[in-house]
């Protein structure tokens, strides 16, 4: 068993010494605050006299004054463009423009596959090499055919990477 007295003894003799060896400062004395003069009593100011009312007259209010001139080296505003004729058409809005509040809202219809070129020279049986009744990615690379290469993705409708007939005659109407 490990005896604990010394180790206590030791750290109560630490507590005792440490006070011994803490620096202490000398107290500075504040000096006191300067005594306040008393202020003689001041006179109560009169209030202002009101203000008559302007009374009303018949003349018009004066217009603005117009804009002042820019000071001299001061480089020029741009002048805005003038307003287009009472029977010039509305200008299109802008691209990022959101549509007006009481437009209706765009109607979505699919269509059916739509070829960008119309140079379509395609001969099945050409297309078919293996004749397994349809046409690979491979087999249409092989012929050459650029078009078809291009619109692969778009005409294999259901994407199992391979071209039937049907594909092919919608994409070919």
């Amino acid at each position: 068993m490990i005896r604990k007295t010394p180790l206590i003894l030791g750290l109560l003799a630490a507590l005792a010494i440490a006070p011994a060896f803490a620096q202490t400062y000398p107290e500075t004395p504040t000096p006191p605050p300067p005594p306040t003069l008393p202020t003689p009593p001041t006179e109560p100011t009169p209030p202002a006299p009101p203000v008559p009312p302007v009374p009303p007259t018949d003349q018009p209010p004066m217009p603005p004054a117009p804009p002042m001139p820019p000071p001299p080296g001061a480089p020029e505003a741009p002048m805005p463009p003038p307003p287009p004729p009472p029977d010039a058409p509305m200008p299109p809005p802008p691209p990022d423009a959101p549509p007006p509040p009481d437009a209706p809202p765009p109607t979505v219809r699919e269509h059916a596959p739509d070829s960008v070129s119309s140079n379509y020279k395609v001969d099945w049986s050409a297309l078919d090499k293996n004749g397994d009744g349809n046409v690979s990615r491979s087999e249409v690379r092989a012929s050459g055919n650029a078009d078809l290469m291009r619109e692969f993705q778009v005409v294999d409708g259901n994407h199992n990477g391979r071209l039937s007939r049907e594909e092919m005659k919608g994409w070919l109407q």
